[in-house]
């Protein structure tokens, strides 16, 4: 709470803009290096900027006809899909960047993106014809890329696409290669469920369909099960700036291809990905010095925790007043949950994703991963976070608006930085484990957590017994499982200390269950 910044909240085009024009001329009658040209992508801690957005999401569908060899997961398959993903997340950022728009985030094979020009409220349609013509740019340009680069994987490439409208803020956490920008509100939150399916298609919001005057569809339900159809998209490309978008799409991929031509790019094939086995504890990974050459590949626990009603409660502050305090309040809480899972517990973040947390933990040596104690641990972590989250209810009490659901797994998962070289590189954890833990997290309500059918198989009776046949736990705290597994070691202890020592937790599983722990070797 104390080193949480105070922060001040800013209208885009009537505050934010023009100070950062102020800062450019400053710099520029100094001398100094110029701003960046991204300006929602760098914003210092304590800026909150309120925009009007055009959220688009863009999911793969059929990641896993890549990602599995015959349905299982092996070294092969998830180099496979590792460099799909490079090229996805390559082709996404040429897209983005010539539309004047901007990447949020890659969570697996999905990108999140906004629109923010042509600004005012005339202009919403050219920004959701701007929105269109990005997805399907990139789109395009994925598929001509896998074709050019990764011919060998002869996959045709299908999508989904959703896209919503609305103001949100935008903010950024994260330290040096580890930024992370994120846009808080109904329509990023909107849009990401839109995208979510089995149908390729684009498929557009209610609001986004008032405002273009088409069809609405009244339910999200049904939002989600009808596509835009011809007319609608030829509408919206009609507003489009671009005319000849074949053309645009061929340009960027002959550029593409003379930047691999000179040496300047290098789209990683599968062969380029060379996995090792990093020893635990995973908080020393360092994502800088990953590349496909240097790439983990080893089993270990996913853990994905989101703060429920987040969404709704930033909706209300931006409608009543009091933005600054939820942002300040989001801050705080993303810092105690990623202090919990690599400070308290030696696992690493793989990334914020909007208002949740993805992290990764393994308990073991060099040369073997103990899954049984990495549950334990993984169930140690989960009930820590649930008594954090507690805690931060305490002594904040807007915090009680909210929910955290939690989802666990463990699974054979891929870590490596992929992507478009330098500081567009994106770090990447892609596993049927972290979509697991995922689809565990989202089954849960605020007060609950649910551990996956692998880790379940693996856990300790103890942790069994805590989540039961149907694998999922109301309001589990650190005591609960500390107590449960005979870890000896319970909150009043842990608060006894005068700073997080990793020392005191990392080693609470070892006492788990008497019985010999189930292995998972690092070269199967």
């Amino acid at each position: 709470m104390a080193s949480a910044p105070v922060v001040k909240v800013e209208r885009y085009a009537d505050e934010y803009l023009p100070r950062l024009a102020r800062m450019r001329e400053a710099a520029r009658a100094a001398g100094r290096a110029p701003l960046a040209d991204r300006p929602l992508f760098d914003l210092p801690n304590g800026a909150a900027v309120l925009v009007d957005t055009v959220q688009v999401y863009v999911q793969l569908l059929n990641y896993d006809d890549v990602r599995l060899e015959h349905g299982v997961e092996t070294p092969t398959s998830h180099a496979r899909g590792l460099a799909l993903l490079s090229t996805l997340y390559s082709a996404a950022d040429r897209v983005v960047e010539g539309a004047g728009a901007q990447r949020v985030d890659y969570h697996g094979a999905r990108l999140h993106a906004v629109v923010i020009e042509p600004r005012g409220e005339a202009s919403t349609a050219e920004r959701v014809a701007a929105a269109l013509d990005l997805a399907e740019e990139m789109t395009a340009l994925a598929r001509l890329g896998g074709d050019r680069f990764l011919s060998e994987l002869g996959v045709q490439l299908r999508f989904r696409v959703g896209i919503d409208l609305g103001p949100c803020v935008a903010i950024n956490s994260g330290r040096s290669d580890e930024r992370e920008p994120m846009f808080v509100g109904p329509s990023a939150n909107h849009a990401a469920k839109l995208a979510m399916g089995d149908e390729e298609g684009v498929f557009l919001s209610d609001r986004v369909r008032a405002a273009l005057t088409f069809r609405r569809a009244t339910t999200l339900f049904e939002e989600r099960a009808m596509p835009a159809s011809l007319f609608e998209l030829e509408a919206l490309r009609a507003r489009s700036a671009t005319r000849d978008r074949g053309a645009v799409v061929t340009a960027r991929l002959d550029e593409w291809t003379g930047e691999v031509r000179e040496g300047r790019a290098r789209p990683p094939a599968p062969s380029d990905f060379r996995f090792h086995q990093h020893t635990p504890p995973l908080r020393t990974i360092d994502y800088a010095a990953l590349s496909p050459s240097r790439s983990v590949r080893m089993p270990l626990a996913a853990i994905f925790a989101d703060l429920d009603g987040y969404t709704a409660y930033i909706d209300r502050c931006m409608a009543e007043g009091g933005l600054s305090d939820a942002v300040r309040l989001l801050h705080v809480l993303r810092s105690e949950l990623n202090a919990v899972v690599q400070s308290d517990f030696d696992g690493r973040k793989v990334r914020f994703i909007g208002d949740c947390i993805l992290a990764i933990m393994a308990e073991g040596s060099s040369q073997e991963v103990d899954l049984r104690s990495t549950v334990d641990q993984a169930a140690l972590c989960a009930g820590a976070l649930r008594s954090s989250f507690d805690l931060c209810g305490e002594l904040m009490p807007e915090t009680r608006k909210l929910g955290l659901a939690i989802g666990l797994e463990t699974g054979p998962t891929p870590v490596s930085r992929v992507g478009i070289r330098g500081d567009r590189a994106v770090r990447v954890a892609s596993s049927l484990a972290i979509r697991e833990s995922e689809s565990c997290q989202r089954e849960c309500k605020g007060h609950q957590t649910r551990i996956g059918p692998s880790a379940y198989a693996a856990a300790s009776v103890g942790v069994k017994a805590l989540f039961g046949p149907g694998r999922t736990a109301g309001n589990l705290d650190y005591d609960d499982v500390a107590t449960q597994i005979g870890s000896g070691r319970v909150s009043a202890t842990v608060a006894s200390l005068p700073t997080r020592s990793p020392a005191i937790l990392s080693s609470a599983a070892a006492a788990a269950a008497a019985a010999p722990p189930a292995r998972a070797y690092l070269d199967r």
